[in-house]
C-alpha cells in the first residue's frame, strides 16, 4: 500500500458525480472551519454529524460535489449531514470536537432541531465519535466509529514511536532524527520509496518490523512507517513536546529480541506532552448511548484490536452493553465495503428503535 492510497483513505476527499438538486446544500466558514451541511427535502429529521480522520493537508468540501460515497447514501435515503473539515489538520482532536459542536449548533439555527443526532466518524474521526458520545450524551442518541482509534490516543502512538524507533535500529539516520521529527519531513511517495528500498535490501529487519506493526505486510509497510513518522512529529509539536516513551516497550516476536531490546534507542516522554495527548483523548468508558464499531480484520495503521480494548474499558464501567463490534475481513485502514458501512449504520438506527443487533430478530 503506498502512502498516496493510505493518506486517500484518512482523507476521506469527496468523489465528484452528478449533484442531487434535490439537496439543499449549505457551506461556509464558522472560526475557521470551513463547514457543509446536506439537506435532502424528503428530511427524516435525523442528523448525522459527521467526523473526518487524520490530514496532512487541509479537508475540502465543495458544495457542487458528491459526499463520501456511504454519507451520499445517507442522504439519498432521507437523512441530513453535518460534516466540519477542522480549523486545524493533523491531530486536532481539541478543534474538531469544538469546530463539529458549533456547526452542529449551526444546523439547528438553520433547520431547525433534529428528533434525532447520531454521530459517525472514520480513523481518528472514529476517536471523536467516541468523544462525543461520553461528553455530549444528551445531544447524541447514538454512533458509528469505522477503523476508529477506540483506545486512548495514546496507546496507539505509543506503538507506532515504539515502531518507527526500531526502523531506525535496523536503518540508523535512514529518516533523521525521532525526537524531534524535522518539520519538514512528509509522507510523500519520495520518503515511501526510500523506506521499501531500505526494507527489500533488509529482509530480516522487514520481518521484523513486521512482526511488531500488526496488519502490515511488504506493500503497506513502508507507507504505514513514513505517515506514522509524520504523525509523531506533528504531535509533538502540538503538544509542545515529545510525549512518546519506549523505555518499558518490550519488543518481541521479531527473531531479534534480545538484540533489539539491547541496542534500540530508548527515549524518555515530557510529562506536560504525555498529559495533553491523554486529554485528547482517553476514552472514559462513560458509554451511556450505543455505539457500533466497524473495522477491517487486517488494517496496518489501527488494528481491530481498538474495539477489543474498548469493550474492555466499558466492561470496567458496567456499560458493555452499549458497544457491538462488526469486522469485515478485508486488508487496509478504512477500506471497508459500502455495503459494511450501510449495514452498520442501519444496525445502529434498528438499536436505537428497539431491535438490538446482536439478538435474535
Amino acid at each position: 500500500m503506498r502512502v498516496v492510497v493510505l493518506l486517500a483513505c484518512l482523507l476521506f476527499a469527496p468523489i465528484l458525480h452528478a449533484f442531487e438538486s434535490r439537496v439543499d446544500t449549505h457551506t461556509g466558514t464558522l472560526e475557521g472551519a470551513a463547514w457543509r451541511i446536506d439537506v435532502p427535502a424528503d428530511w427524516n429529521r435525523t442528523l448525522v454529524v459527521y467526523f473526518h480522520g487524520y490530514s496532512v493537508e487541509p479537508v475540502t468540501l465543495p458544495q457542487t460535489a458528491a459526499l463520501y460515497p456511504p454519507l451520499q447514501d445517507l442522504v439519498d435515503r432521507g437523512y441530513a449531514v453535518a460534516q466540519s473539515a477542522y480549523a486545524q489538520t493533523g491531530w486536532a482532536v481539541e478543534q474538531a470536537s469544538a469546530d463539529s459542536e458549533r456547526l452542529r449548533k449551526h444546523f439547528v439555527r438553520l433547520h431547525g432541531a433534529p428528533k434525532r443526532t447520531l454521530a459517525m466518524g472514520m480513523s481518528m474521526g472514529g476517536l471523536l465519535t467516541v468523544h462525543a458520545l461520553e461528553t455530549q450524551p444528551k445531544v447524541y442518541a447514538g454512533g458509528l466509529a469505522l477503523c476508529g482509534v477506540l483506545a486512548p490516543a495514546d496507546t496507539l502512538m505509543q506503538h507506532q514511536f515504539a515502531v518507527r524507533a526500531a526502523f531506525d535500529y535496523y536503518f540508523p539516520g535512514l529518516l533523521g532524527p525521532l525526537t524531534p521529527v524535522p518539520p519538514l519531513f512528509m509522507p510523500d511517495g519520495r520518503t515511501t520509496g526510500r523506506i521499501d528500498a531500505a526494507l527489500r535490501s533488509n529482509p530480516t529487519a522487514a520481518a521484523a518490523l513486521r512482526a511488531l506493526q500488526a496488519g502490515s505486510d511488504d506493500d503497506n509497510l513502508p507507507g504505514v512507517i513514513g505517515f506514522s513518522t509524520y504523525v509523531i512529529g506533528e504531535t509533538q509539536r502540538r503538544a509542545g513536546g515529545n510525549p512518546f516513551d519506549n523505555r518499558a516497550f518490550a519488543y518481541t516476536g521479531t527473531g531479534d529480541d534480545d538484540a533489539l531490546a539491547v541496542g534500540v534507542v530508548r527515549y524518555t516522554a515530557d510529562a506536560k506532552a504525555t498529559r495533553y495527548l491523554s486529554r485528547w483523548y482517553t476514552p472514559t468508558g462513560r458509554l451511556e448511548r450505543p455505539l457500533v464499531a466497524l473495522h477491517t480484520s487486517r488494517d496496518p495503521l489501527v488494528p481491530a484490536s481498538m474495539a477489543w480494548s474498548y469493550a474492555q474499558r466499558l466492561r470496567e464501567t458496567g456499560r458493555e452493553t452499549n458497544l457491538v463490534t462488526r469486522i469485515e475481513p478485508r486488508e487496509g485502514h478504512c477500506t471497508m465495503s459500502q455495503a459494511s458501512v450501510t449495514s452498520a449504520f442501519d444496525d445502529l438506527v434498528g438499536w436505537l428503535d428497539g431491535k438490538h443487533p446482536d439478538r435474535p430478530r
